[in-house]
């Protein structure tokens, strides 16, 4: 936020940023990875599916000690705008308590599903539910549009797909990465929808290579990788968060591959994923991965390496 005040407060951004930032090294002192959004704090554990309820307790006497901090600086907890979920594969859910989670006095059982800054996010991690989502509400958007696209000129209609249809496709669309290729393909269907509409195409006319020369748009898999290029390309010059940066390390950096020829290449080194399903659709994963496969020309020559100091200068 660079304007405006969080909801309820009458401070600035960085006044209240500076008011609450005893609250992120409460969580971090429990054990636990806060993410702080304005007003909004996401609390993040991890463990074993045998330690489970070990986790949640601690979970418990975390939030506990964060609503006991609020109450002392005349803030307060929202118990009625608070989730909790349990994330992992389907076997690993299977063996997590349901025990509710208690936050002043109000009983959360775990959603199978949140929203999280516009994405909605499932207990498996599929992200189904989010693109299904996506879809149902840009084909609502296509239908409307479709019934006045005679009172349009090509531009205005244009205009108006790019503001209501590709503003929620490629919105966080890198999260989307790894998805199954039948996931890729419903919003690949939007996208087509889109352009007939705009070129005022009949649904049996094939649109792919008009999408491609007239408005010069990606497929969704190739948009994918541009989102995740284009935040490694900021990583890698300091212009993205320190947690993002650790993430895309130089192979020219390390001490066992500078004479390697992919290390000339300006490539990322990619670390090795412990799951098949779930390991590759991390940032660290794919966001090297994607990078690696762009040409050679298209990488700059000059990369900061220390971000550390560039972003802290």
């Amino acid at each position: 936020m660079l304007y405006g005040v969080p909801q309820g407060s009458v401070l600035g951004p960085v006044l209240f940023l500076l008011y609450v930032v005893e609250v992120i090294q409460l969580v971090k002192d429990r054990g636990f990875c806060p993410h702080a959004f304005a007003d909004n704090l996401q609390v993040y554990g991890h463990a074993l599916p045998t330690d489970s309820n070990k986790l949640l307790g601690l979970l418990v006497a975390c939030i506990e000690r964060v609503q006991a901090w609020m109450a002392s600086n005349r803030l307060l907890l929202n118990s009625t705008k608070t989730e909790f979920i349990w994330l992992g594969s389907i076997r690993q859910l299977q063996t997590c308590p349901s025990a509710p989670l208690y936050v002043s006095s109000a009983s959360i059982l775990p959603s199978q599903r949140v929203r999280d800054l516009g994405v909605i996010l499932d207990s498996d991690l599929t992200l189904t539910t989010h693109v299904s989502h996506i879809v149902s509400v840009c084909y609502f958007h296509v239908r409307q549009l479709s019934l006045i696209r005679r009172s349009l000129m090509a531009d205005t209609a244009h205009v108006m797909v790019h503001a209501l249809i590709h503003s929620r496709l490629y919105y966080y669309n890198g999260v989307l990465s790894g998805l199954p290729a039948g996931q890729i393909a419903r919003l690949q269907g939007v996208l087509r929808s889109a352009a007939r509409l705009v070129l005022s195409l009949p649904s049996c006319v094939p649109v792919s290579a008009a999408m491609h020369d007239t408005l010069h748009g990606l497929d969704f898999p190739q948009r994918i990788t541009y989102e995740l290029a284009l935040l490694v390309y900021k990583c890698l010059h300091g212009l993205a968060p320190e947690y993002l940066t650790r993430a895309c390390v130089l192979l020219s950096t390390l001490s066992d591959r500078p004479h390697l020829r992919s290390s000339d290449d300006n490539k990322l080194f990619v670390p090795r994923a412990f799951t098949a399903s779930m390991g590759p659709w991390a940032f660290c994963s794919s966001g090297p991965t994607s990078w690696n496969t762009l040409p050679a020309r298209l990488k700059p020559t000059a990369l900061i390496t220390d971000t550390r100091t560039s972003l802290f200068a």
